[in-house]
Order: structure tokens, then C-alpha cells, then sequence
């Protein structure tokens, strides 16, 4: 466009201007004046809104973080409930029908596999993504009037006796030394957690993880797929020290004061002290009755209030238990250690990408399992495919191991589609019951002929205690008893398929969990 037309219009559009008058013009800018001052205004109203949005959010979190916000217990309150309003009414009515007056549990018969004598059950159940509970608060008040002297019975501290070194491993069957489950009870009860026997005989080789000759003994043993224990682990030890609740706690809660990256875990309930694996998502409650636990919204610094409680208090092994769990991906290990968690941090030996003793094929690592055990809690009996470093860092468990070539003997669920499908139900402490009258423990007909039947079972008790870890050969079935409040991580490290001649291998699982369906 020319130059000359351009000037000609702007002049004809301010002849125009001119042209309405002078009045015009004044109420046209007073009103281009009122529009600014409307636009900066809406501009002040949206940065404030903003800050306010932000001022709410920062005191939910800062409810939310921490240990016992009213606002953020009331949220999960009201959430629990819209979650059992959902469909969390039947779970909670079948769990108040399946408890006993005693408070003893009753297992649904059909949560166990057929007996060698019955023919094959068909499971076609469906069930939730999760079970979700609320927990229960009854025992707030109660913990605040309580000293806090620790357990009973200190299992770090107990009298133990150990066997004679063996620096070649016996491959004669004769270790490590096994005798029937109902025997290993009939010794020490599952649950007298406060009368121990007065010494507890170890059975499993114990070495110094200090001493070079102990060390290559105990790669000797590990090589031939037989459990051990060292002791003496400096990273385990400096990590029991450091595991405070407090450092625990603000790495769940995002509140290190380093960078630290945060660290997730989840709380679960259960009406007594036993836990069993299972797909939520396969459990009809209809068909098997309630689930074994309960997901629950509990932060770790209040089911580490429950665990100091549950030890000041006894707690009866009939009473909810809780449990809190964790889990580092194994992808963790191969980033910068600036971005490992705390757990990777403080046992490098366990999160290293390279071989160590405890890591010993890094590259069929899948991750670190932590498990936060109160006082009673009791996981059912199961197998790993890896071979299995356990380390406790903090307080005690017992552990119940069984060799693969026993897995008949442990009502271990064949049935693909069953929830525990590879896993069992099977409460181990009631094989002291079958002979005695009015225990007042409701037992199916089921249930009791698979405990005569795993009262037979190969089995060993050991007691792993702050500092140690033990090794769990591949496919060993290994049942757990928290002795008292406890810190446990483990890592794996590859399938070992033949295992022992002596005690069995992944075949010997794949038979016992074979299933037509």
C-alpha cells in the first residue's frame, strides 16, 4: 500500500474522531479507563485466588505430614467410608461372621486346596482391585499411658547356642538338620512370644562376615543352594542404628533434610496377627469369605506408634495386627546414587549394579523388599524363585523353612485362578491344637487334616536377629513370626533351577502346584 494512502486514512480517521465532538471523545477515553482498571483489578483477584489455592494446599499437606493432623485423619475417616459404602460393607460384615468368641479366626475351607483324598476344586471368584480398611484408634489413648521400657522379651539380647563351624558343607542330606513342624512347635509355640525357652538352639551354620576363611565357607553353601546366616555386616549394623523411627519416618514423609528422594510404602491390617498373600483382584468374598488383610491409609509414623505399643502392651496374637511394607524398583540401582532412596543408601550391598556377596547377580536383581514387622505379625508360608538375602537391621523374627521336596506336605493352592494360587493359607501355629479338647478354635475338617499333614513336614526354626542375614535358597518355603517390632530388607538374585539333589528344586514346585485348570 502506498505511503500517501496510509496518511490519508489515519487523517480521515481522526477527522472522523473530530467530527462527533468533544463529549464524545471525553466519555470514549473514560470508558478505555474504566476497562483498564477492570482488567487490573481481575488481575489482582486472580493472583490472590492463586496464593489462597496455594495457602490451602500447603496446610493440607502440612496436616497431612504430619504424625497425627486432625483434618488429615478426618479426610481418611470420611474416605474409608465412602470406599466401604462402595462395596466394603460385605468385607467388614464377613470379618465380624468369621471371628470366633475367643477372637480365634475361622478359615473358610474353600480357601485351602483339596486334600490328596478329594478331587479338584474350580475357582471362578472375582474381587476388587484392593480391600481397603480404616484401621482402628481404640488403642491411641491407651498407648499414650504406657512407659516405653521395649518388649518383654528382647530377642536381640535372648541366649543362644550355635552349631560347630563347618567350613565343607555336607552334601549328604544331613544338613541343614530338619525335623517335623509339629515338633519345631511343640518346642516353642508360635505365639508365646513372652516365654521363649530359656536358651534357643540355632541350627544353621553362623559366619563372620569379617573373616575371609568364613566367608568363602559360606560361598560354598550358597553355591549348593543350603541356608546360612553371617553376622558381623557393617552396613547392617550402621542401618540398625540409623533406622530410627523418626529418620524412617521422614523419608516416607518427604522430609529429609538432605535430598533425599522420597520413599513409599503401604500399611495393611489384619484381624489377628496372620497375613497371607493374595490377588485382590481373584478374591470373591461370597466364595472364600473375608480377605486376609486390609490396605489402610496408615502413615509409618503410626504403625510405628502400634508396633511400640503392640510390644509395651503383649499384644494378643488374637488382637489386629498391623503391617507396613516397601519396595525399591530394581531400575533404581542402575541411576545416579544421588537419585537412590534411603533404603538403597544405607545397604549398598544390597542396591549395588555390580556383584557383591549379597548381590551376587545384580543382573536378575528385581529390586529390595522391606518389611516392617510388629510385634506377632505372622506371614504365611511361601517360596521365592531368587536366591534370598535377608538382612534385619532392627529387632527380631523366627523363621520357618521347609525345602522345596516338601512342598506337598504345606497345602500349598495349585488352582491357577485361586488368589493364593502357589502360596498357603495355612495358619502353621494350630498344628498344636489338633489333639488338645476345648481350645475353643473353630477349624474346618479341611483345615485340620492339611495340618496333620504339615505337622509331618521337613521344617527348621531359626532366629534372625538385628545385624544378620540369612540366605534362602531358591524355592525354599520360609514362614515368618515378627518377634518384636522389626526392620527386614531382602534382595534376590536369580532362579537356581536344580537347587539341592538333596532337599528338591523348581521342579519339585512346578509338580506340587500343577493344576488341570
Amino acid at each position: 500500500m502506498p505511503a500517501g494512502e496510509v496518511v490519508r486514512r489515519k487523517t480521515a480517521r481522526s477527522n472522523s474522531r473530530t467530527v462527533r465532538g468533544d463529549g464524545n471523545i471525553q466519555r470514549t477515553r473514560k470508558k478505555k479507563r474504566n476497562n483498564g482498571e477492570l482488567r487490573g483489578l481481575s488481575i489482582v483477584c486472580f493472583v490472590a485466588f492463586g496464593v489462597a489455592l496455594l495457602a490451602v494446599k500447603v496446610f493440607i499437606f502440612n496436616n497431612h505430614s504430619t504424625r497425627h493432623g486432625k483434618y488429615y485423619e478426618r479426610y481418611v475417616r470420611g474416605k474409608t467410608l465412602r470406599d466401604a459404602l462402595r462395596g466394603g460393607n460385605r468385607q467388614k460384615q464377613s470379618h465380624q461372621q468369621s471371628i470366633a468368641e475367643n477372637g480365634s479366626r475361622y478359615f473358610d475351607p474353600r480357601q485351602f486346596p483339596p486334600l490328596p483324598s478329594e478331587s479338584t476344586d474350580r475357582y471362578d471368584g472375582e474381587g476388587p482391585r484392593r480391600f481397603r480398611g480404616m484401621g482402628d484408634d481404640e488403642w491411641v489413648a491407651d498407648a499414650g499411658t504406657k512407659s516405653t521400657h521395649g518388649p518383654k522379651v528382647d530377642y536381640t539380647k535372648h541366649t543362644y547356642t550355635y552349631p560347630d563351624l563347618m567350613f565343607e558343607p555336607p552334601n549328604d542330606g544331613s544338613y541343614p538338620p530338619l525335623e517335623d513342624m509339629s515338633k519345631i512347635f511343640e518346642f516353642w509355640g508360635q505365639d508365646d512370644l513372652d516365654s521363649p525357652p530359656d536358651i534357643i538352639p540355632e541350627v544353621l551354620q553362623h559366619f563372620d562376615y569379617q573373616n575371609p576363611r568364613e566367608v568363602a565357607a559360606a560361598e560354598k553353601y550358597r553355591d549348593l543352594e543350603l541356608p546360612f546366616k553371617v553376622y558381623n555386616v557393617p552396613e547392617v549394623k550402621s542401618a540398625g542404628i540409623k533406622w530410627t523411627d523418626e529418620y524412617v519416618a521422614a523419608n516416607f514423609n518427604d522430609e529429609n533434610e538432605d535430598d533425599t528422594p522420597r520413599s513409599y510404602g503401604t500399611a495393611q491390617q489384619s484381624v489377628d496377627s496372620f497375613f497371607a498373600f493374595y490377588y485382590p483382584e481373584r478374591w470373591d468374598i461370597d466364595l472364600l469369605g473375608p480377605s486376609p488383610s486390609l490396605d489402610i491409609d496408615w502413615t509409618y509414623d503410626k504403625w510405628a506408634r502400634h508396633a511400640v505399643y503392640a510390644d509395651e502392651v503383649g499384644l494378643n496374637s488374637n488382637e489386629k495386627h498391623y503391617y507396613w511394607q516397601s519396595g525399591v524398583p530394581r531400575e533404581e540401582r542402575l541411576q545416579k546414587r544421588t537419585h537412590w532412596t534411603f533404603v538403597s543408601r544405607d545397604l549398598p550391598s544390597f542396591s549395588s549394579p555390580d556383584p557383591t556377596f549379597f548381590g551376587f547377580h545384580p543382573r536378575a536383581q528385581k529390586g529390595i523388599q522391606c518389611r516392617f514387622g510388629e510385634r506377632g505379625v505372622t506371614a504365611a508360608t511361601h517360596y521365592d524363585g531368587g536366591r534370598n538375602m535377608i538382612a534385619m537391621m532392627t529387632g527380631a523374627k523366627r523363621y520357618i523353612l521347609s525345602p522345596p521336596n516338601a512342598c506337598q506336605k504345606l497345602g500349598i493352592v495349585s488352582s491357577r485362578r485361586h488368589p493364593s494360587f502357589r502360596h498357603s493359607m495355612l495358619n502353621f501355629g494350630r498344628v498344636t491344637l489338633l489333639d488338645k479338647k476345648d481350645t475353643g478354635v473353630k477349624m474346618s475338617d479341611r483345615e485340620r487334616e492339611w495340618l496333620r499333614i504339615a505337622g509331618n513336614a521337613p521344617t527348621l526354626s531359626t532366629v534372625l536377629k538385628a545385624g544378620e542375614v540369612l540366605y534362602v535358597p531358591s524355592h525354599w518355603f520360609h514362614y515368618i513370626v515378627s518377634l518384636q517390632k522389626s526392620a527386614q530388607c531382602n534382595t534376590r538374585s536369580g532362579i537356581h533351577e536344580d537347587g539341592n539333589p538333596n532337599f528338591g528344586g523348581l521342579r519339585d514346585v512346578q509338580e506340587c502346584t500343577a493344576s488341570e485348570d
